[in-house]
Order: C-alpha cells, then structure tokens, then sequence
C-alpha cells in the first residue's frame, strides 16, 4: 500500500476487515462507512492495481485466500493450528458464564469486541464489551473469559496518551476476579504474554506495509468459531 494517503489507507483498512469476516460490501456502503465519495474509494482500489471496485471484488470472488490477496499469509507467529485450537477450547468451555472483551481503545478495542460480542452470541457465548473494572467483580458475574487487544502502536496512536501499562490493570483485576485471561497481542515485550492463560501471537510482520493487526485477529477469531462450529 506504499503511496497511499492516510485516507486512502484507511479505506483499504477498512476494507480488508470485512474481507477478513467474510463480508461483501458495496462501493456505496464502504463510501458511506468511511464518510467519503464514492469516487475517494474507487481511486485507493485503483493504487493497489486494480481497473476499479468491480474488478477487486471480482478477483476476491475467484481467489480471496491466494498470496496476491488483500488478507495476509499469517494472521499469527508459531503454530496457528495450535492457537486456533486453544482458543476455541478456551470460549467454548465458557458458554455458560460471562465473558468480558476489553473494550479500552476507540480504534482498536471498541471496534473488535463490539463484533466479537455479536458472534459469540450466535454460539451461545454470552460476553459483553467493557473498560469499566466494576464488570469483572468476582460476586456480579460467573467469571468466563476475559479477552484483551494488545497492539504495539496503541501508545502511539491512542487521542488520550496511553501508557506501555494500557489495560494492564484491568487484566490483573479480571485475572484476580477468576477469569481465564486471553491476550492478542502482537508485541514480544508486552508482559501481558506471560500473565496471560493464553498469548495469541499475532503476527507483527505488515505484509502490505500496513497495520494488519485487527485483520489478523479478526482471522485467528473467525477460525476457532468455525473450529466450534465443527463440533471442535
């Protein structure tokens, strides 16, 4: 995505989540989504290579998962099979309690446990987005899982100057509380890999030279949902 203008990027960002959860969307819903005329949208699509946004959605159609695709090879560092399998695991030994998905950061968190949420309630999961420490008392709920979204450029990119320390209480609090804690994180200071029940590697590789790190997640979420859905 090299000479892209930030908000160029932004729509091929945008874009390549619903790629990833499996969406079709329409030139008109993506313009409508990123507040932008349909002829901003179809110029970022032309950059990458493509005649328009009929032609990208064409050979998405014919070959979504190919290595000249819009989503990345590795969603994760080490044994994805493994991970995916754990996770699954993990949520699915949790669909009669309450599980928590942090909720912290506008750009990164709110976005992806508001749609995780969704999906785990078509399983039967009950989970509710939070950033409020009250939500993980020991005596309001049956402690489930908690899920964390821990991305290397937070600090950097957060409007209200986060810390290295983002989210790290909450997760204490959660783990104290007696939730399984499940970490996506793709930074290998974060200590969160190490407090965390299970560490999903995300991959921290930009195949495209862009953040890719809720399209992987995204990826990793929807695999052990399908792994559920198969009966484990």
């Amino acid at each position: 995505m090299v000479g892209l203008t930030p908000l160029e990027h932004d729509i091929i960002q945008l874009l390549t989540q619903h790629i990833s959860c499996n969406e079709e969307i329409s030139l008109t819903e993506l313009a409508e989504e990123c507040h932008v005329a349909k002829s901003t949208v179809v110029k970022a699509v032309q950059k990458l290579g493509y005649g328009g946004f009929g032609d990208l959605t064409y050979n998405i159609r014919l070959n979504a998962q190919s290595a000249g695709g819009l989503l990345p090879r590795r969603p994760v560092s080490g044994d994805v099979d493994d991970q995916v399998d754990r996770l699954s695991r993990l949520l699915w030994s949790c669909r009669d309690k309450h599980s928590i998905l942090f909720s912290g950061d506008h750009r990164i968190g709110a976005p992806l446990s508001s749609y995780m949420c969704r999906k785990l309630a078509m399983f039967g999961i009950f989970a509710s987005a939070s950033y409020d420490y009250l939500m993980v008392e020991h005596h309001a709920l049956d402690p489930g899982t908690a899920i964390f979204f821990f991305h290397r450029e937070l600090p950097g990119r957060a409007n209200w100057g986060q810390t290295s320390g983002y989210g790290e209480g909450m997760l204490r609090a959660a783990r104290d509380a007696g939730f399984s804690i499940v970490a996506f994180s793709d930074d290998p200071e974060k200590s969160t890999r190490v407090q965390a029940d299970l560490c999903i590697a995300i991959d921290s590789r930009d195949d495209a030279g862009g953040d890719l790190y809720m399209t992987r997640v995204l990826m990793v979420f929807e695999m052990a949902l399908a792994r559920i859905s198969k009966g484990l």
